[in-house]
């Protein structure tokens, strides 16, 4: 009778213990997510049940339970940080087995929008006004028209500003309200005046 009583509560032990770090309740596999390119709020996962919210600049991020090994791992992006995109690594994330390596892989790549920044020019009758952004530059000329844009894009909610990095020939050009921060759209409002220099009076 002991024998039995013993034998009945060294099995209710294991079976406790396999649901708790191994059965397939639980699992006894940790599941790392690496994030790349996290600037912006609101970036939700998805694996199986489970769901995790990722913090800005959050460079790894762990499921909050364990998953069992050779169960399926699937990582879904369930919720869009606000103005970027996050894709799920295929190779990595998508329908793979776990085990104790590829638990540990998963990516997640996020990229913030991006937008042109450009607007007009009035007063340019000569050549080689040159507009700076950073390090990028972009020529205007009378014969382009008065419009532009610059060349790369500018991300959201990213400071800008920009500078005059050559004048044409006899003629002062400024731009209004050279600086701020990039909306969640293309800006192309930005204005650019040129004057004739003043002759110093002889």
């Amino acid at each position: 009778m002991k024998s039995m009583y013993a034998r009945a509560t060294a099995g209710a032990l294991c079976a406790a213990m396999l649901a708790g770090c191994g059965g397939d309740d639980n699992g006894n596999l940790t599941l790392l997510v690496t994030v790349e390119g996290l600037a912006k709020p609101g970036l939700v996962l998805k694996n199986g049940d489970q769901t995790v919210s990722v913090a800005v600049g959050s460079s790894q991020v762990y499921f909050p339970n364990l998953i069992a090994e050779d169960s399926t791992i699937n990582i879904e992006v369930v919720t869009q940080p606000t103005a970027a995109r996050c894709d799920v690594e295929e190779s990595s994330g998508k329908n793979i087995k776990a085990n104790y390596y590829t638990a540990l892989r998963p990516r997640v790549i996020c990229e913030t929008n991006s937008y042109q920044l450009g607007g007009t020019v009035t007063g340019l009758t000569q050549d080689q006004l040159v507009l700076a952004l950073g390090n990028m530059t972009v020529t205007i000329r009378p014969n382009t028209g008065p419009d532009f844009v610059f060349p790369g894009k500018v991300f959201d909610g990213a400071a800008y500003g920009v500078t005059v990095l050559q004048q044409p020939e006899g003629l002062f050009c400024t731009v209004d309200n050279p600086t701020g921060t990039m909306p969640s759209g293309d800006k192309l409002n930005l204005a650019v005046s040129c004057a004739p220099i003043a002759s110093p009076a002889s």
